[in-house]
């Protein structure tokens, strides 16, 4: 180990470094995490998406609690399921000439945490679609909550960081 005029290791520098580097990325993951959580996310490109016909299927939520997984339907599998649908009951019409109909495929979209008021399922949820074909989060408290973590920590060793290379 080796000591520099000043009296201060090498070692110091390289850890404040370290800080301010592994706390700016913290902290992006965080914002990134708050920004999803609060609808934001649709002015960085990402998709948004109100869904319909929410069905949480949790009895164990209390008022002011959030669900984990939900399942809701945009409006074009709205659109898509109500045409299935029709063309299920038209075809049950024809059961007696054709044979027994093809059952109705409903397509629905996994929604991650999702606030709910503890009684009913909500009449609509926005989420937000990070990648392509992954899953919805939905704008909620309880995501913003966990993305303030990352985030406040982040801030907090990046000045660190910042702190012990001005101190060197």
């Amino acid at each position: 180990m080796s000591v520099s005029a000043a009296g201060r290791t090498g070692r110091g520098r390289l850890k404040g470094v370290s800080f301010v580097v592994g706390g700016a990325l913290l902290f992006a993951l965080g914002l990134f995490v708050v920004v999803t959580g609060t609808g934001l996310s649709g002015a960085l490109g990402m998709r948004v998406e109100t869904f319909g016909r929410i069905d949480c299927n949790d009895t164990r939520t209390k008022k002011g609690q959030t669900v984990w997984h939900c399942f809701g339907e945009s409006p074009a599998q709205q659109r898509a399921n109500a045409a299935e649908r029709e063309r299920v009951a038209r075809g049950a019409l024809r059961v007696h000439v054709d044979g027994e109909p093809r059952s109705a495929e409903i397509g629905r979209s996994r929604i991650l945490f999702a606030d709910h008021d503890g009684r009913t399922d909500p009449e609509t949820i926005t989420a937000t679609q990070v990648f392509d074909g992954g899953r919805w989060y939905a704008h909620s408290s309880m995501l913003v909550g966990y993305g303030m973590i990352p985030l406040l920590l982040g801030a907090g060793a990046a000045a660190w960081g910042g702190y012990r290379l001005r101190a060197g």
